[in-house]
């Protein structure tokens, strides 16, 4: 409860601890951040508010921070499901690299 209760108000704390933060909390911050911005942005009745109606910007925002929380909340789902070993867990399904030179076959034919 309480992560999807973090993932709903700051949904780039909620996914911080989860992999590796470049890659799942920095763009969740991004669609966070244009929310925030676009509610802020139309609540004070910007420029786009003027040719759009402050309502299109404050519902532009709106939609913006609910992907970021469902992709929070996505994100939050994978780790435990990994953790946990499911059947449809990609951590217990992984190829092993093998031991060979990947060049083995361009080298040979030079």
């Amino acid at each position: 409860m309480k992560r999807t209760l973090l993932a709903l108000i700051a949904p780039p704390a909620a996914v911080a601890r989860h992999g590796c933060v470049t890659c799942t909390a920095a763009p969740i911050g991004v669609f966070w951040l244009g929310g925030l911005a676009g509610i802020g942005y139309g609540l004070a009745g910007g420029a786009l508010g003027s040719l759009f109606g402050p309502g299109f910007l404050i519902a532009a925002g709106v939609l913006l921070w609910l992907i970021a929380a469902a992709w929070a909340r996505l994100v939050i789902r994978g780790v435990e499901s990994d953790l946990l070993h499911r059947a449809d867990s990609t951590h217990d399904h992984q190829v092993e690299p093998a031991d060979e030179d990947p060049f083995h076959q361009l080298r040979s034919n030079v």
